[in-house]
C-alpha cells in the first residue's frame, strides 16, 4: 500500500530523513518510535503527502507520488489523525466530520451525516454532534478527530503521537478507540511513545533515529531481543 524508496527530507540545511526505505502492505498495523527528533512525524508526513520529498519515491498504491499527484493522493487514500486535534473550532462536530465527505468526496450531505453518525456511536459521543470543540476535553476532540479520519472512508489513516497533548488520564480513552480500530481492515501507520499500545496492535514495529530507520521486526522480537545498541538503549529509558 505504501512504499518508500531512499527518501531524503531537508529542511534548509538540516536533513531530517536521510534515505529511507519502507514498504507497508495493506491492512498493516506499523508502529514508528523513536526520541524526539529522529524524523517520525517527517516520515508520515512525506508518507501522505503533507511534505514533499527532497530527494527519492513514494508510492502509495502503486501510484508515483509527485508534486502534481501529492494532493490527490492524500485526498483518495489517506487520513491523519494530528497530536491537536487540529478541528475547526467555529464548527460543530457534525460540520467538522462531514466537511471533508461533502467537499472532497463530493458525498451527498445526508450520507455524510449518516456516516459521521454512525462514527460518533463508534467512538461513544453521538451526543457530541452538535457541541463545539472547545466545549469538550482533550481526549474527547481526539476521539472526534478519530471519527473524522474514519468518516472520509481512506484506506490509511496515519496518527501523528495521537495521545501525546492529552492529561494522562484521557489516553487510554483514546488508545481504547484505536485498538478496537486496529481490528478493520484499514491500514494503520502510528507514531507514538506508548510502548504498551505497540506491543498489543502492531504488526510491525520500526525504530528511527538520526533520520535512519534502525531496525525493525515484530513486538516480540522489538522488546524482547532488539538487535541494535541504539534500540536497546532507548528502550532500557522508556520501559523502566
Amino acid at each position: 500500500m505504501i512504499k518508500l524508496r531512499n527518501v531524503h527530507k531537508k529542511f534548509g540545511h538540516l536533513e531530517v530523513l536521510k534515505g529511507m526505505d519502507l514498504d507497508v502492505k495493506k491492512g498493516e498495523k506499523l508502529v514508528i518510535i523513536g526520541p524526539s527528533g529522529s524524523g517520525k512525524s517527517t516520515l508520515i508526513r512525506c508518507m501522505n503527502g503533507l511534505e514533499e520529498v527532497t530527494a527519492g519515491e513514494v508510492f502509495i498504491d502503486g501510484k508515483k507520488m509527485t508534486p502534481k499527484t501529492r494532493a490527490a493522493l492524500n485526498r483518495q487514500y489517506s487520513s491523519m489523525v494530528f497530536q491537536q486535534f487540529n478541528l475547526y473550532p467555529h464548527l460543530t462536530v457534525m460540520e467538522n466530520l462531514t466537511l471533508g465527505p461533502v467537499k472532497l468526496k463530493k458525498m451527498p450531505k445526508d450520507e455524510a451525516q449518516a456516516l459521521a453518525m454512525e462514527n460518533l456511536k463508534r467512538v461513544g459521543l453521538a451526543q457530541k454532534a452538535h457541541a463545539y470543540p472547545t466545549t469538550l476535553s482533550g481526549g474527547q476532540q481526539q476521539r472526534i478527530a478519530i471519527a473524522r479520519a474514519l468518516t472520509m472512508k481512506n484506506p490509511i489513516i496515519y496518527f501523528d503521537e495521537p495521545t501525546s497533548a492529552l492529561d494522562p488520564e484521557m489516553v487510554q480513552e483514546v488508545l481504547d478507540i484505536m485498538i478496537e480500530l486496529s481490528h478493520d481492515d484499514v491500514t494503520m501507520v502510528v507514531v507514538t511513545h506508548e510502548m504498551g499500545f505497540a506491543r498489543e496492535v502492531a504488526d510491525r514495529v520500526i525504530f528511527c533515529d538520526g533520520g535512519y530507520i534502525l531496525e525493525e521486526g515484530t513486538p516480540e522480537h522489538f522488546f524482547t531481543n532488539p538487535q541494535h545498541e541504539r534500540t536497546k538503549a532507548f528502550l532500557s529509558k522508556i520501559l523502566r
